[in-house]
């Protein structure tokens, strides 16, 4: 069996410490190279396969420039056979890319593919299912476990669809999963393995087809400006431990409001004349329509 995994190289941003406008109010410091977490789970549900049936094959094919070397080696080296990436530098939409990759997994063979849901960067879950449409292939999208058969011309699977419900199917091969970061926490490869991993070459695959035309137009994208929460400064007049107290506590302000208490008919008195103070009782405005029409 040939299993191909589809690994995403992602700029993540974890914080925005930038002024600037222009540059999204990102700094050097704010973003970090690594890989897709859910594409990460997908490789151990695929390394798992590996170690029930026999003669099973793990690739692993990225997309795009180099960027996290450092974690490719790493997933080479928890059991992965090859490390393949397609050298194509222009940036590409969903529709593009699972063309370009369905091309070159037609040229591999694969009989079982495995994607992440989604990607930390773009969370558009697209790449997936239109990858299994260009091949052709059954697709089962969030998956969180898996059960080969003896034979490797079945599989089950375990997909979540909602509110604790989970159901069970029963998928023939060839096909192609997605896989949700959180199913499959991935193996920690050896010491040994990590530095045989680093002597193995990352064969280059050129695309030697037109240039992929992407159907989606973006101008300017760029993830909104968080809004920090503004926190008052202690109340100087309070002890030290209070003012600590009120530190430790977010300098949460408690909300006002009046409390009804007493008999029934006191506290719809309350609500009636609370209503009418803040004028939500008040006389209906008629509008020019309805005076003209009396």
């Amino acid at each position: 069996m040939h299993i191909v995994v589809c690994l995403k190289q992602i700029v993540y941003t974890y914080a925005r410490t930038g002024k600037d406008p222009e540059m999204n109010f990102l700094s050097p410091q704010d973003t970090i190279t690594c890989l897709n977490r859910h594409d990460e789970a997908a490789l151990e549900l695929a390394l798992r396969v590996k170690d029930t049936i026999q003669n099973t094959r793990v690739t692993l094919l990225t997309l795009g420039p180099l960027k996290a070397e450092k974690e490719l080696k790493r997933c080479l080296a928890m059991g992965a056979d090859r490390l393949c990436r397609i050298d194509l530098e222009s940036e590409l939409d969903s529709w593009a890319k699972a063309g370009v990759l369905a091309s070159f997994i037609r040229e591999m063979g694969a009989d079982l593919i495995f994607c992440g849901k989604e990607s930390l960067d773009g969370r558009n879950g697209q790449v997936g299912a239109f990858l299994a449409r260009e091949l052709g292939l059954p697709f089962v999208s969030a998956v969180s476990g898996l059960s080969p058969s003896g034979d490797g011309l079945e599989i089950r699977v375990e997909r979540s669809v909602g509110r604790g419900t989970r159901e069970i199917i029963a998928c023939p091969l060839p096909a192609l999963f997605t896989v949700e970061w959180g199913s499959a926490e991935p193996r920690f490869p050896s010491y040994p393995d990590k530095i045989r991993a680093w002597s193995r070459p990352i064969e280059v695959l050129t695309w030697l087809g037109e240039n992929p035309t992407s159907r989606l137009i973006q101008k300017r994208v760029f993830p909104a400006r968080p809004r920090p929460k503004k926190l008052p400064a202690p109340d100087s007049r309070l002890s030290a431990s209070e003012r600590i107290h009120q530190l430790l506590s977010g300098s949460r302000v408690e909300k006002k409001g009046l409390m009804l208490s007493g008999n029934l008919e006191s506290q719809i008195e309350g609500i009636v004349s609370f209503l009418k103070d803040h004028d939500f009782l008040g006389p209906k405005t008629r509008t020019k329509d309805e005076q003209e029409n009396g």
